[in-house]
Formats: C-alpha cells, structure tokens, sequence
C-alpha cells in the first residue's frame, strides 16, 4: 500500500478516535475544567472531517484540498494555543503571582514567535512556508512551556490531576512529533510532504491515546488550595520589593567602601 493510500484510510482511524475522546469528554463534562481544550478537541472532530471529505472528492494533489488544509490549520495553531493556554491556567490559575507571571510570558512568548515568523518567511508568497515556520515555533513553545508548568507544579506542589496530566503530556508529546517532522525529516532528511504528513497523523494518534484514558473516568473533584486573598498577595509582594531595595542599597554602600 502507498503512502497517499495510507494518508487516505489512517485519517480514518484518526477521526473515529477523535470522536471517541470527544465524546468523552463531552459525557465528563470537560468544558467545565478545561473549556479551551475541549473547545479544541471538538474543532479538530468538525475540520478532520471537513478536510476527508474534500481529499476524497478532490485528491491529495489538489488545490482545493491544499487550501483547505491550510485555511483550517490556522484555525488548528489558534485553538492549540489556546488549549495549551487553558491548561496553564487549569494548574496555576489559583496562584496569582504565579499565574501572572506565566501569562505575561505565555503572551510574550505568542508575540515573539508571530514576528520572528514574519521575519523569517519576509518575500515568501507561499503561507504555507509561514504556517510551517509558526507551528514548529509554537511546538517548541508548547514543549518548553510544559516543562516549565511540571518545574512549576513541583516546586509549588501542585499536582497534576486527571485530566490536567493526561492533556499536557498528550499536547507534549503531539508538539515533539510535529517539531521532529518539521525540523528534522523535512529539513534535515528531505522527506516529501506525504510522507510527513502520515508521520504526523500518526503522532497525533498517539496524542489522542494519551488523551483517552483520563476521560475515560470521571473527573475528580477541584480542589482549590487554601491561599490567600489577592490584597494579601500584593501586600506581602510590596513587602518583599521594600526589603530587596533595602537590601540592595545596603550592599552598594558596603560596595563603595
């Protein structure tokens, strides 16, 4: 069997696992937990679909379906990043300062990433080279991201329950594969674009059986760490910012002596 044989049935497999863990989700109520992430599960379900449709009616090599993988694969980066987005909050989100923190950078992180793009692809008429560009960035993100949630989440003692560990290490592990097509197999080893995207629909099956497990058991309940108020926060942040300014003056006198 070739390979554009195959990208026609293991889209198939995909799509009815797709549909298997999104209706998990759906009978757990995930949008309650994570609304972002089961906002992307089932746009993924609704643009597989659509893409199927127009590859069999239309061919791989087609322009019809060329433009329409593209169009909804910015529509995938989006709500990706918006999933990933949901499951940072879903951790921190009851640690202020930390979660301030991690927004600031989650949001510089998009802006820096959306202009190295440009810069990287400027004179290219072609959105695909653009899209390929912004989706291997936005995978290392999504990596880098992850670790520095489980640094965060341990240092903190914050544990990573079903579902919150499930989707991130699916989303880690989704990330790795497209980061390894688009660097390495394409780049590095001149794979062709069929090729690729088989790799690709197979990493992202392997993510969704991460995914399933934790949906496939009811969610646990949410339990809120005892912190205090957002006024305490910043009063004692204003604490700390006076005694480390007291302290640096001390030290640029010891350091005049």
């Amino acid at each position: 069997m070739s390979v554009e044989q195959l990208n026609h049935y293991i889209p198939i497999l995909s799509t009815v696992l797709e549909i298997a863990v999104c209706l998990a989700a759906a009978h757990r109520r995930l949008w309650t937990r994570l609304p972002y992430f089961f906002i992307y599960l089932t746009l993924v379900v609704f643009l597989d679909l659509g893409r199927w449709v127009v590859l069999v009616n239309m061919g791989y090599s087609s322009a019809a379906y060329q433009w329409t993988y593209w169009m909804t694969q910015i529509v995938m980066l989006l709500s990706r990043g918006a999933a990933l987005a949901d499951i940072c909050h879903a951790a921190l989100g009851y640690y202020t300062g930390v979660w301030r923190m991690a927004r600031t950078l989650l949001a510089g992180a998009a802006a820096a990433m959306l202009i190295a793009a440009v810069v990287h692809t400027w004179g290219q008429v072609n959105i695909a080279s653009y899209l390929i560009f912004v989706e291997r960035e936005l995978e290392f993100a999504v990596v880098i991201t992850l670790f520095v949630l489980l640094l965060l989440s341990r240092y903190y003692d914050v544990q990573l329950e079903r579902p919150l560990g499930g989707a991130a290490l699916g989303l880690a592990f989704y990330s790795t594969v497209i980061i390894v097509c688009n660097s390495i197999l394409m780049q590095e080893l001149g794979m062709t674009w069929p090729d690729v995207t088989l790799v690709r629909t197979l990493g992202f099956v392997g993510a969704l059986a991460i995914w399933a497990p934790p949906l496939m058991a009811p969610l646990p309940e949410a339990a809120p760490p005892i912190l205090g108020t957002e006024e305490g926060y910043e009063r004692n942040a204003r604490i700390v910012s006076d005694r480390m300014r007291a302290l640096n003056e001390r030290l640029e006198e010891l350091m005049k002596r």
